[in-house]
Formats: C-alpha cells, structure tokens, sequence
C-alpha cells in the first residue's frame, strides 16, 4: 500500500486513531445517579418509558454486590445512554413504539433485558474507553425498531467481545477514505511501496483476524497476509451496523 505523505504504517495510523479517547470520564456513582436531583433530571429529560426502564434496571444492579470501579463503570454508562437519548429527543427523534418497553408477564420487558445485558457488559469491562461507546448503543437501540431482542442481544456480546483497538481498528476502516484521501474503487496495490515495512506484531493481526471471524471485516480477495492492506477489507452489513449505533465515527 502506497502511504500518504506525512502518514506512518496502516498499524500504526490504527493504533493512533481515538489512541487518547478515553471514554465517559464522569464522577457519578449509580446510586447517586438514580436518586436525588440527579434522577430527577434524567427522568425528565428522557420520558416515561426509557426513565422506568433505565431505572429499574440500574437499581437492580445497584442493590447486587459490584465493587466501587465497577459501579463507576455502570453510572458512567448509563449516564452517557441518558445523554445521547436526551440529544436525540431534542432532535426530534422518536423512542421505539413496537412494545419494547412493554412488560411482560413477568414484569420485565425486552428494554429491561437489553439495557440490564449492556449494563453488565459496562460493568465487567476493563478497558474503560469502550463505556461511552456502550452507553451509545444501548440509547440507539431504544430508537431502533428494526433490532428486535436477538439482533440487539447480538450487538451487545459482539461489541463486549471486541477490544478497545477492535474498535479502533473497525472504526479505521470505515473511514478508509477519510483517513487515506484515496477512492477505494481506484485502489492499486504497490509491493515497491512496502519494502523495508516491518511485519505487524502478532497481537495486532491476531486481532484483526478475530474481526474477521466475527464477521465484521470481510477480505475483498479472501486472505490474510503481510503486507496488511486494509484497502482490500470491507466493513460488513453487521460491522456497519455495529459501527453506527456505537457511534464510532467519533472514535
């Protein structure tokens, strides 16, 4: 791959992308974030049936054992989820009217599996930078009628399943041409241009190879080897997806 002036390896400019991005940086506690004026307020700006949602399911994780830095990942995510979805509502975007938020028998309703299934996700991740993105999704989904439970279920364990540079990396290449100036359908490969290029390290085409296995990137000419070119992967239906409702364009 011919590098454009001024720019480093493809590893390297995926590595660079969102590098400092370090996600919903709040000091809310879940406890303090449902309850008191706080709570008021997120109710308020989020409407009846998202706020009953997002607060039943955040005082059950609350009222469980989960340690300080995991309740700080819960509020972080649930606040960032009530801040899209107030933005959105302000936009003039309407929430699901397709009995998501309906409860069943057992007084539980799909939002409520949902929001608790990306809430655990926030709760148990390490790489902290990934909650924002998680928080994204879960408010995107409640405006999403075309995702029912499986399809969101789906997005969930896949975006909990990707690492931070997955993202970074899905995100790179989704924004190929921004990044590169290039038109992808002109795209040439030059062998000259990458001598002297070192091999990626293991982890990193590890990585990308589990993108792959996931069904998020697909091989334009069905391999994987060195030299990597990302302009020979395209995001797939589902990675595209993915890609809108966490809203990674802002990595």
């Amino acid at each position: 791959m011919i590098e454009p002036e001024g720019k480093g390896s493809a590893a390297q400019e995926i590595a660079n992308t969102g590098a400092d991005t370090a996600g919903a940086t709040t000091g809310a506690t879940l406890g303090m974030l449902l309850g008191g004026p706080g709570g008021a307020v997120f109710g308020a700006a989020v409407g009846p049936p998202l706020s009953h949602a997002f607060r039943k399911i955040g005082a059950e994780i609350n009222n469980r054992y989960i340690s300080p830095r995991e309740d700080k990942r819960v509020a972080s995510a649930l606040q960032h989820a009530i801040e899209r979805t107030g933005e959105k509502l302000e936009e003039g975007k309407e929430i699901r009217n397709d009995g998501f938020f309906d409860e069943e028998t057992d007084s539980r309703s799909t939002a409520d599996e949902i929001i608790e299934g990306a809430l655990i996700a926030a709760q148990r991740e390490h790489e902290e930078r990934k909650i924002e993105y998680i928080g994204s999704l879960i408010a995107n989904i409640c405006f999403d009628e075309s995702l029912d439970s499986s399809q969101s279920n789906a997005l969930i364990s896949t975006a909990e399943r990707m690492s931070w540079r997955q993202i970074r990396i899905l995100s790179y290449i989704s924004r190929l041409q921004e990044f590169t100036g290039r038109n992808r359908e002109a795209h040439t490969f030059d062998f000259v241009s990458i001598r002297g290029l070192e091999l990626p390290p293991d982890d990193f085409l590890h990585e990308f190879s589990e993108l792959q296995q996931m069904r998020l990137l697909m091989d334009l000419e069905a391999f994987m080897d060195f030299p990597l070119d990302p302009e020979k992967y395209v995001v797939s239906k589902f990675g595209r997806q993915l890609y809108s409702l966490m809203e990674l364009d802002s990595v």
